[in-house]
């Protein structure tokens, strides 16, 4: 009999409209700080509430936003300058081409690596896609956390997160 895998928590990372936002920009301005450098376009509390996400569901991330059109190198090392210090395994591949969604990369992700995940992709379900845009697929939509462009990742979007792992029992329920 084939050991039995465990299943990996992973959170689909969309950046903008989530670890940056009006209010971050906002808040910049009114500072007069200006962006020099790529990681200044990431608001680092933010950053600080996915950290502690990750570590509290155990959870690796995949980066689904455009910036991962510039490498997955360059994605870990600026949210790594940006005060990241989660687990980023991988990037979703890009699909635009043939007219797909970013569901559709998010799903051949999963299927890509169901050897990894350790479930086929149809009974994968331990993830979370973090975005502000919803073009995901229909069966998505309880993984989906959808932010806003104006607020970006919040504490009560990290917390439904949080509840949505502990629901599946990906991780122990809070007392």
């Amino acid at each position: 009999m084939g050991r039995q895998l465990e299943t990996m928590n992973i959170i689909f990372l969309d950046i903008d409209g989530v670890l940056n936002c009006q209010i971050f920009y906002t808040n910049r301005k009114k500072s007069k700080n200006i962006i020099e450098h790529p990681q200044d376009q990431i608001c680092t509390e933010r950053v600080e509430w996915l950290n502690q996400l990750c570590k509290d569901v155990n959870a690796k991330v995949v980066i689904s936003s455009t910036w991962r059109h510039s490498g997955l190198d360059y994605c870990k090392d600026v949210l790594k300058k940006a005060g990241a210090t989660f687990d980023i395994i991988d990037k979703t591949p890009d699909l635009r081409h043939e007219g797909c969604v970013r569901g559709n990369e998010i799903n051949l992700w999963i299927e890509k690596n169901k050897e990894m995940l350790g479930v086929w992709r149809s009974d994968f379900n331990s993830y979370a896609i973090i975005d502000d845009d919803s073009d995901m697929l229909y069966w998505q939509r309880n993984n989906l956390f959808l932010t806003d462009t104006y607020s970006g990742l919040t504490p009560n979007t990290c917390y439904r997160i949080k509840r949505h792992f502990e629901q599946l029992g990906c991780v122990p329920a809070c007392p």
